[in-house]
């Protein structure tokens, strides 16, 4: 918004009428701002962080005592439940928590970790292969989770994540780590294959390779291509396999790749058929939920105990104000690079890049194994958190609009 047009025209009917007409401008940002933003004749000027009053006062000329650092304006749900909750790691609020979670018809175990996945209301971006990544990760590590995942409007992921095979979706890990360094699976998270420096020349075939090694369509290729090879010499029977990810039956040419291999580019895990890996995990340690467009996001995060999410500023606010530790995995060039500071200069998050699922699942797995780090980041984000900022801004401005009113009128009666 550019705060300088309206400014001027507020002047203008001022002077025009002989009425003053107050103006204020909120600022919904918390580590960036537009130089448009910030105009020094309005009469107050709502921040949420000190970055934010640095550019006010560095582009906008905009003095300290026009400068009220309020927080961002969030929802009431939020002041209630982060007044119900308290101190989140205290015994008290950790019993809040768990009545919070059977309120919302959650798995009950006090030992429970709970991960809020979050990638706006359309539920798009690369929440199929964060899930992914976190559900092996909490269950390679024996960690007892449950991850709700926020798909918004996308119905179609929503449903995927029910019919999910999530035993195959950790022998596609499993296979994915026998491959050699020049050719790494996607993890089974739809990362792109990543070839070391000089293992294949990068040509046409090379990409149509990785566009292939990329897609869970590889599935469908590598099942076709099973062979029959004896076990050993004392053996007779023999066993069906895929071929090793060593030998040159694995390999593709561009020229039997037909169109159609990549029509089929979301096909479920189940059409996976690698070689037998022992499953040696309790597949029963962690559960994912989908979830559709979500009305009560306020007691979502006071059960969750950490949340994964895009750099939004106010999904990051409401975050803050439940004291909940978050994981940043994406966010806006430009315009969302500072929420990113925010949260890991205030200390109570980091920023691990969604290009990297498997790096996300890993720092968040520390998190929940580590009581005193998940402690510390609660403790931070409370004190960034500002659960009635929306209260207090209303409540500036409805006193300054009476003041004015009272002095427009004595102003109106002597003339």
């Amino acid at each position: 918004l550019m705060t300088n047009v309206p400014a001027v025209s507020c002047a203008k009917i001022s002077e025009e009428t002989g009425q003053h007409l107050p103006m204020f401008t909120v600022v919904t940002d918390l580590g960036s701002g537009h130089c448009l933003w910030f105009a020094n004749a309005v009469e107050k000027v709502f921040i949420a962080s000190d970055q934010i009053r640095k550019l006010a006062k560095i582009r906008g000329k905009v003095p300290d005592e026009k400068l009220v650092q309020s927080g961002l304006p969030i929802r009431h749900d939020f002041a209630v439940q982060a007044k119900n909750l308290g101190d989140r790691m205290s015994s008290e609020g950790k019993a809040y928590q768990i009545s919070v979670r059977e309120n919302l018809g959650l798995r009950k175990d006090p030992n429970e970790k709970f991960i809020l996945l979050m990638g706006g209301g359309e539920g798009v971006g690369s929440l199929s292969s964060l899930v992914d990544a976190l559900y092996v990760g909490f269950t390679e590590k024996g960690i007892r989770a449950t991850i709700l995942v926020v798909c918004g409007r996308n119905e179609i992921l929503r449903e995927e994540l029910q019919e999910r095979d999530w035993a195959s979706v950790i022998k596609y890990r499993k296979y994915a780590q026998a491959m050699p360094a020049c050719f790494v699976l996607p993890n089974a998270m739809n990362v792109p294959l990543v070839s070391s420096a000089g293992c294949l020349q990068q040509g046409m075939i090379v990409k149509k390779f990785q566009k292939i090694m990329s897609s869970t369509s590889i599935a469908k290729q590598l099942t076709n291509d099973t062979m029959e090879v004896p076990l050993s010499t004392e053996n007779e029977e023999n066993k069906v396999v895929s071929p090793s990810p060593y030998s040159d039956d694995y390999m593709y040419h561009a020229d039997d790749i037909d169109e159609h291999f990549f029509e089929n580019e979301t096909q479920h895990y189940e059409n996976f058929n690698a070689p037998a890996v022992d499953i040696e995990y309790d597949l029963t340690l962690v559960e994912v939920i989908g979830l559709g467009f979500v009305t009560r996001m306020a007691e979502y995060m006071i059960a969750a105990d950490v949340l994964v999410t895009k750099a939004g500023p106010g999904t990051i606010a409401e975050a803050a104000s439940v004291s909940l530790p978050v994981m940043l995995t994406n966010f806006l060039p430009g315009q969302e690079e500072g929420n990113v500071d925010y949260v890991v200069d205030g200390g109570f998050g980091a920023y691990r890049s969604d290009a990297d699922p498997v790096e996300v699942a890993e720092e968040v797995s520390l998190w929940l194994t580590d009581d005193e780090k998940l402690t510390e980041l609660s403790v931070a984000a409370y004190a960034k958190g500002a659960p009635n900022a929306a209260a207090e801004i209303v409540r500036v401005i409805g006193d300054s609009t009476l003041r004015w009113i009272d002095s427009n009128k004595k102003v109106g009666n002597e003339s």
